[in-house]
């Protein structure tokens, strides 16, 4: 059985404020926390990605949105580029938890979440895009990108992840 992580992208005060989509953003929060509960319940990673261009990590705007659940357990990388995987630990931090596939979710659709997706790919991990759990700054920009990629449903990781 393969581990499969959970990436959490972004989700912070200052991204809510800057986009547009405050409800598709806030839904996708509804379908973070729920999955992200069952990774955890599974011992599977969850890993929270925070944009440093969001504000210097004192700052309030850099925290997640008060919405979102996180637990001790989380994993936390700082970004400073689109994709997570650049010039960040969260590759060796996959690799140290034998992680060979990764759900991502969070914000923004078009940018970070997208970029970090193509990287996931670039290194060799299984990738989905968590159904309902991305948000973005255009929810027509939202669907395209769910067409062209993988996307898994909440049911289908509580089915595949249920024997782990």
């Amino acid at each position: 059985m393969s581990n499969t992580a959970l990436l959490i992208v972004d989700m912070q005060k200052n991204c809510k404020e800057e986009t547009s989509c405050k409800a598709s953003f806030e839904k996708a929060v509804e379908y973070i926390n729920e999955i992200s509960q069952y990774f955890r319940r599974k011992k599977h990673p969850v890993i929270i990605i925070q944009d440093v261009e969001a504000g210097g990590s004192e700052t309030d705007g850099f925290k997640c949105v008060d919405e979102l659940i996180v637990s001790d357990s989380d994993f936390f990388v700082q970004k400073s580029f689109s994709n997570a995987f650049w010039e960040t630990e969260l590759d060796t931090i996959l690799h140290r938890e034998g992680v060979d596939c990764v759900v991502i979710s969070g914000f923004a659709a078009e940018y970070c979440v997208l970029f970090t997706y193509n990287g996931a790919i670039e290194r060799g991990y299984n990738v989905f895009l968590l159904q309902n759990g991305i948000a973005g700054f255009s929810d027509d920009e939202i669907k395209r990108i769910q067409l062209l990629r993988s996307v898994v449903s909440y049911e289908a990781i509580e089915y595949f992840l249920k024997e782990s």
